[in-house]
């Protein structure tokens, strides 16, 4: 099977014979229209509450009718609309539950972020000072974004830039504006990457949806735009294009008096994928929401359009069956002419136990395969077995759905820092490495705070002291709680490492 990576290079390959403009709209089409961009809307909408069960019409059905065509009977299925049915829809966004409690598990606490001999070395605590900075709430934020999209669509986009005033910027870029060009043989180093989205455009009064497209490689960045509808042309509003990753200014007396250009070598996006196959953390448990979503609506249509007592009546004629309940509720009987006639009240019996065990199938199953807390919010044992052992157990499925995005997460943080120490060696005259940084995730789980104290007093000489602030239960901000015992210490208030 094609990966768009080999359409694209095919593309590229006949860029002899096809105009650069034709091979982006070519590339558009096919990512517009591929499964995974299908998938990465799927989620984005259920994660909105905006379930396929919502167009479904629950006063609407079908009736198969035997016609004559031509001396010939065939069966032909119609559709009909009863005006008396109801048609509420219940959305049970199951989805965004899971989602949610994965970022707060993983993310809700900023990570740990240090650099390998930073206690050692002066210059190296410098520069684990700086990095500690940057894990500000503005990346927390971030971090928890970057999650929540990848889980929602496979994976999402951060994107380094300079902004008009020469300052590193990051943002979260949706990854359905994303195509990610990956290398032939190997499909893992990402050598190239088409973001394209839509503008507004407004020409003689009137408003037209038009594409922009950016096509960036490891040292500069072409523009695109849609002058007609599928007709690409280079942007005329780049002076230069391709155009460098940045520009290096050097102004005189506050004018510009020269400008180099500048690429980092590398794409300045990092893609977080959120596990191996980049699948959507919808994927598994979609055709169970749509199921429970419309057994439960069909449920409450059915009762709310439920009678709950109706009359069985024989032998009186003559009048409708509105004036015949008219006369019930005012005389409380009806006169019946037909001495074989009678009139007899029925009870209408609901049976919802069997839709109850149903749904109750259907949520377990949707937390088992969404892999969420436990198997439900609802248990009653839940709260009752605090031993440590019995409430990691509860993460089980959590704790594994984490771990498959938590090794990604700790290569894309490190890559993010990458470009964060390259702007600050050019910027000081300083060789940074990069590659010293560790990163620690802070998993958010609910824990028995005596015996997790208790570990951790019982391991103080065998690990750090930061190893043992990570796991500590009044520890929120780790970077913050060793900036607060550095001052302590400087200022001769003793206290104890955990």
């Amino acid at each position: 099977m094609l990966t768009m990576t080999d359409l694209i290079n095919r593309k590229i390959s006949l860029a002899g014979k096809m105009s650069q403009g034709d091979i982006v709209k070519y590339i558009l089409q096919e990512d517009m229209a591929s499964p995974q961009k299908e998938r990465m809307r799927a989620g984005a909408r259920y994660y909105a509450g905006e379930h396929d069960s919502l167009q479904k019409r629950y006063d609407q059905g079908f009736v198969e009718e035997n016609e004559q065509d031509n001396g010939v009977e065939k069966q032909v299925r119609r559709s009909f609309c009863n005006p008396n049915r109801s048609n509420h829809h219940n959305i049970d966004p199951f989805h965004r539950v899971l989602v949610d409690q994965k970022v707060a598990y993983m993310v809700g606490r900023p990570p740990t972020v240090s650099v390998a001999g930073a206690q050692e070395d002066e210059t190296l605590g410098k520069y684990e000072k700086m990095i500690g900075a940057a894990v500000n709430e503005q990346f927390h934020e971030t971090l928890q974004d970057w999650v929540c999209g990848a889980s929602n669509k496979g994976f999402e986009a951060l994107h380094i830039y300079y902004d008009a005033q020469g300052e590193l910027q990051y943002c979260i870029v949706p990854a359905e504006e994303i195509i990610p060009i990956y290398d032939s043989q190997f499909q893992k180093e990402l050598v190239g990457l088409i973001r394209y989205y839509t503008v507004t455009v407004v020409r003689n009064g009137q408003r037209y949806l038009r594409r922009k497209v950016e096509w960036w490689t490891k040292q500069d960045v072409t523009y695109y735009v849609e002058r007609e509808q599928d007709v690409f042309l280079p942007d005329p509003d780049f002076l230069q294009n391709p155009a460098p990753h940045w520009w290096d200014v050097q102004l005189l007396n506050g004018m510009e008096k020269a400008r180099k250009p500048h690429g980092w070598g590398r794409i300045p996006f990092i893609l977080l994928q959120n596990n191996r196959d980049m699948t959507t953390d919808l994927q598994p448990i979609k055709g169970l929401i749509d199921a429970y979503d419309m057994i439960s609506s069909e449920g409450v249509n059915t009762l709310l359009d439920l009678v709950d007592l109706y009359w069985v009546i024989q032998g009186y004629g003559g009048e409708t069956a509105a004036a015949i309940a008219r006369k019930l509720q005012i005389n409380k009987a009806v006169s019946i002419s037909d001495s074989e006639g009678s009139v007899t009240a029925q009870q209408v019996e609901l049976s919802l136990q069997g839709r109850i065990d149903y749904l109750r199938m259907l949520r377990r199953d949707i937390y088992h395969f969404g892999m969420g807390l436990g198997t439900d919010f609802e248990d009653e044992t839940f709260g009752s077995a605090p031993s440590g052992v019995a409430l990691q157990f509860r993460y089980a499925g959590l704790s594994y759905k984490a771990d498959n995005m938590a090794v990604r997460l700790k290569r894309a943080i490190k890559e993010f820092f990458w470009f964060l120490t390259d702007d600050y060696n050019r910027r000081n005259g300083t060789n940074f490495e990069s590659g010293r940084i560790r990163v620690s995730l802070n998993y958010s789980r609910i824990a028995n705070d005596a015996e997790t104290v208790e570990m951790i007093m019982q391991s103080r000489g065998l690990v750090s002291d930061k190893t043992l602030l990570i796991h500590h239960p009044y520890v929120e901000d780790v970077n913050e709680e060793l900036k607060t015992r550095e001052l302590e210490q400087e200022t001769g208030q003793d206290g104890e490492p955990v």
